[in-house]
């Protein structure tokens, strides 16, 4: 059991990188935590470029891997909600994958194999902040799980 992040790209500026590692940190309090970039396509067909990144984020699952999928038309929910599907699916003792792609998106393949896709706002954000959002909400959800006083 344990989380991965597995972004596309990689995360340049460096205020963004010590926040990600700062909440991966903080999650190792609770579970095994592992930060993945993986190199973007550098394909110019926006198409082939998600489907080649598909190819690398699928090559890096286990058979039994958990896999959430961020994606602006995934579910939107509540903190609190997150921490109680995030405590059911560590329940299950499997590894939690959780997965951004580069600037075209997910490939559908991703969101299909994904046995949960998120949306972490209706708002857009930069590829580097959803990361660092991933990032403190699932340290978060970890606290309303475990009852800490951080979510409040």
């Amino acid at each position: 059991m344990g989380i991965l992040f597995l972004f596309v790209g990689k995360t340049k500026e460096g205020f963004m990188r010590d926040g990600i590692e700062k909440y991966a940190g903080l999650i190792k309090h609770y579970v095994p935590v592992e930060v993945r970039e993986i190199k973007g396509s550098s394909l110019d067909d926006h198409a082939a470029a998600i489907e080649a990144e598909a190819d690398s984020m699928l090559s890096r699952l286990l058979p039994g891997d958990c896999l959430i999928a961020l994606d602006e038309r995934g579910k939107n929910p509540l903190s609190v909600e997150f921490a109680g599907e995030l405590g059911g699916m560590l329940e299950t003792g499997r590894r939690l994958v959780f997965v951004i792609g580069g600037p075209f998106g997910l490939s559908a393949r991703v969101r299909d194999r994904a046995e949960l896709v998120l949306s972490l706002s209706r708002l857009t954000f930069t590829h580097e902040m959803a990361r660092l959002i991933l990032a403190e909400q699932v340290f978060r959800a970890f606290t309303i799980i475990k009852g800490r006083t951080y979510h409040y």
